[in-house]
């Protein structure tokens, strides 16, 4: 009779333990409630709660391998713990295990028809295999559940304007914003799928709306300047470029192989025909490094592999791939300003889209610069450069460059061309995206 009491006992003292652990994660006192978490589990390894809630913390904290672990501990010990392999798919997705989650997700609609999140997830999960017919009749699904849901409805949208299907897209990401009208997501969406369509004063129209929502926002003060053509700012504002990049940084790398980026390999194709031997004893600069897609061509040239951006975000995601040797966060035209005479080779890949003139910044990038020291470069081109202004600023945020005015600028700056290449950069819209790929050094 008493091994029950004493079992009992326990029982009710780890619950009072987990709402202890409870009350601190739900208070935000995530390493507290980790660690209360652990304490249960060293008394109760199978305590399934335990293991859910140290996952959801360790995802909370950035531990993303260790909170699936956990997760999924929970799961296999209680099968219909629906509610952790709906968590377990959301932390697989992030790390890129995109038929796991998938699998997580339908297990949990197999047992809750009507979890309309999971559907939702189910169908981010389907977009990002490229499944959009589907992830679009999973959206539809979970909107017939939960009409008022309006991640689902932009999501939709997204999904809608990948499947070419642009009226629906719209329609989609209006009544996102008629159901959530400070989910600025959806305003920049609406306005990039009207751009698309060349709907110009729409998207403006749509920009204004949301400016009235934010008006300090840097992204939609950008996009309102995109319309201004050839009277747009010199260049992209430094919180445009952090905000815009922070928040692509996960999903950066799988949405430029989406769009067939090409130009680091052609950058780095590049390189290797003007310098083909590579001994590995330059000090070398990724200016504008972004997540790192030029270290793997620049790394073999390198003694000291460096990369400046101003996003943390995507600062984060280079240092995943473990090439630099120094990573900096700083505005390029500083950063190269204040490092005179120090650089073998500067390489930027679809930086210079985001400055208009670029006077500044390329003679920063010649003091930088040894004596032959190789400055390699992309932008996109002015398609009509004939009649073309210097630059321009598009309504999809970017600036386009004459061939003519970056001659002038690299001759200005004391840098002889070596190479000048017309080269497609990456698909947008299904349409090919022009560019030039520029290599000069200083003489």
């Amino acid at each position: 009779m008493k091994k029950p009491a004493k079992g009992k006992a326990l029982q009710a003292n780890l619950a009072i333990a987990l709402q202890a652990a409870m009350a601190k994660h739900q208070a935000g006192k995530l390493e507290a409630a980790a660690e209360h978490y652990r304490a249960i589990l060293q008394v109760s390894p199978q305590q399934p709660d335990a293991l859910h809630y140290l996952g959801v913390a360790q995802h909370q904290l950035g531990n993303i391998e260790e909170a699936a672990r956990f997760i999924r501990r929970a799961t296999e010990i209680a099968p219909d713990y629906i509610d952790a392999h709906n968590n377990l798919g959301n932390v697989l997705k992030e790390l890129g295990q995109i038929a796991d989650a998938e699998s997580a997700y339908r297990h949990v609609l197999a047992a809750r028809p009507d979890f309309a999140q999971a559907q939702n997830n189910l169908g981010v999960v389907l977009a990002a295999q490229g499944r959009y017919a589907e992830a679009i009749a999973e959206y539809r699904a979970c909107l017939e559940k939960s009409p008022e849901f309006a991640e689902c409805w932009h999501n939709l949208g997204n999904a809608y304007k990948k499947n070419q299907a642009i009226d629906d897209a719209l329609s989609a990401y209006r009544q996102a914003i008629l159901l959530a009208p400070y989910t600025t997501n959806a305003y920049l969406n609406l306005g990039s799928a009207l751009a698309t369509c060349k709907r110009y004063d729409e998207a403006l129209q749509v920009y204004q709306q949301w400016q009235k929502i934010e008006p300090d926002n840097p992204v939609v003060a950008h996009m309102i300047a995109a319309y201004a053509g050839a009277s747009a700012p010199q260049r992209a504002s430094d919180g445009y470029v952090q905000q815009t990049f922070d928040s692509f940084a996960e999903s950066f790398d799988a949405v430029l192989q989406d769009l067939d980026y090409r130009a680091p390999a052609l950058a780095g194709a590049l390189l290797a025909r003007l310098r083909p031997t590579a001994s590995a004893n330059w000090q070398v600069l990724d200016a504008g490094c972004g997540t790192g897609l030029c270290g793997q061509y620049l790394k073999p040239y390198a003694a000291h592999l460096r990369g400046v951006d101003l996003s943390p975000g995507m600062l984060a995601k280079a240092q995943q791939r473990q090439l630099y040797d120094q990573l900096d966060q700083a505005e390029m035209t500083a950063y190269l300003g204040a490092h005179s005479n120090q650089f073998d080779l500067i390489m930027s890949c679809d930086t210079l889209i985001y400055f208009g003139a670029v006077d500044a910044v390329l003679q920063a990038a010649a003091n930088a610069l040894r004596p032959d020291g190789v400055l390699i470069f992309s932008v996109e081109k002015t398609l009509d450069s004939t009649h073309a202004p210097q630059f321009l600023l598009h309504p999809h945020g970017r600036y386009s460059h004459s061939e003519s005015y970056l001659r002038s600028v690299l001759a200005e700056a004391g840098l002889q061309i070596m190479a000048l290449e017309e080269i497609v950069l990456r698909s947008e819209s299904e349409l090919p995206v022009a560019g030039l790929l520029l290599a000069a050094s200083k003489a």
